[in-house]
């Protein structure tokens, strides 16, 4: 099987995690992959994150698109048809792409304007869409201006009439599209968290060090203000803790002082990074899933988030509710801060969050649903 796929390269980002653990999960069989980037970056250092992937299984295509600015198409655009027309250069390269390596199937993940844009070009050349959401793009434009906000929530509306399946990481995602997207009910889907590739060693805490850390791209939905917030209360009322933030390089106003900076992380970095925690914060306004903390979940690390993650059912469903809140009230918030940092994760628990987010279930089920979706004729 032939797979086309998009590739990006963020390391914090849980589509680029869970891309890897897919890809890598190809390499004892005869399947292919044909990675479609597209940079919208003037200057990228070279993709180090996919060496250990062999050129055999993997087939990387780079177009740089850096030229066509997304925000200054909305500008000017009257309809979506406009926005399709700027990029279609990009579109018809992609398309070259695909007529020369002939993949039986994309899989896509994230409904932003890249994967978009690929979409179309599979759709316009008759290849079977499987589309994996990561990120609703309409909630996470709902801090844009009107005409931007109403520009992504077409594109992301339009992947219905072209996409045969979805999969989707959480309910709590397919009921967002379903009520917030679509406005209508979704048949072909299948519930698949993301999957996660824990350490074989357990990382159980073993100390009440007060030590709490966020991790994750600037971004206003993902809420770390709330975070800044939860630490300044922390220190005025005297319980002596460390505060970490890993995130890119995004300028940040009035960002504490007293709370460690880190630019982002290989995943083995973040690994070495979560054992050395007390507890990890996860206050997203709203998120498809959440790789972070599932991360240092199964790892014995204790993790509090925000009750409007998709990775909430999972915890929930491993028996650790407490590790689940709403981050609208404060102080409550905070109590369950000093509760929980340093504290143990239950080998029964974390043995639950790995059973449920085992890679190689996970990637076998995805690779059944791309083959039940290959046209018998192509």
């Amino acid at each position: 099987m032939r797979i086309a796929t998009n590739l990006t390269r963020d390391y914090l980002g849980g589509i680029t995690r869970s891309n890897i653990s897919f890809i890598k999960s190809l390499e004892k069989d005869n399947d292919k992959i044909i990675g479609i980037e597209l940079n919208s970056k003037r200057y990228t250092e070279g993709p180090k994150i996919f060496k250990d992937i062999p050129s055999s299984l993997l087939e990387h295509h780079i177009i740089n698109i850096h030229d066509i600015s997304i925000k200054n198409t909305i500008k000017k655009a009257k309809s979506i048809k406009d926005i399709e027309k700027k990029f279609r250069p990009i579109i018809n390269i992609v398309k070259k792409i695909f007529i020369k390596t002939k993949p039986d199937v994309l899989f896509l993940n994230g409904t932003y304007y890249i994967p978009w844009l690929i979409s179309i070009a599979a759709y316009e050349l008759n290849i079977p869409i499987v589309l994996r959401y990561a990120g609703v793009y309409t909630k996470e434009t709902e801090n844009f201006k009107p005409k931007s906000r109403a520009f992504f929530n077409k594109i992301e509306k339009s992947f219905k009439k072209r996409v045969r399946y979805l999969i989707f990481p959480s309910n709590l995602c397919k009921t967002t599209v379903e009520k917030e997207v679509y406005k209508d009910t979704i048949n072909n889907f299948s519930i698949i968290p993301n999957s996660v590739n824990a350490p074989r060693e357990n990382f159980i805490m073993k100390s009440t060090e007060r030590r709490i850390a966020a991790i994750g791209r600037w971004d206003n939905i993902k809420n770390f203000k709330t975070f800044f917030k939860i630490h300044k209360k922390l220190t005025k009322e005297g319980w002596i803790h460390d505060a970490s933030f890993i995130t890119n390089n995004a300028k940040i106003k009035n960002f504490p002082k007293t709370i460690n900076r880190f630019s982002e992380m290989t995943h083995n970095e973040l690994i070495k990074f979560y054992s050395a925690q007390g507890l990890i914060i996860s206050p997203s306004i709203f998120e498809t899933f959440g790789n972070v903390p599932m991360e240092a979940a199964c790892m014995g690390i204790p993790v509090l988030v925000s009750k409007n993650m998709g990775c909430a059912e999972i915890l929930k469903t491993a028996g650790l509710e407490n590790m689940v809140i709403s981050f609208d009230d404060i102080k409550k918030v905070i109590e369950r801060v000093k509760l929980l940092c340093g504290q143990y994760i239950l080998p029964k628990q974390m043995n639950n969050l790995r059973k449920i987010l085992n890679p190689q279930v996970i990637n076998a089920e995805i690779i059944s649903i791309l083959r039940n979706n290959i046209d018998s004729n192509l």
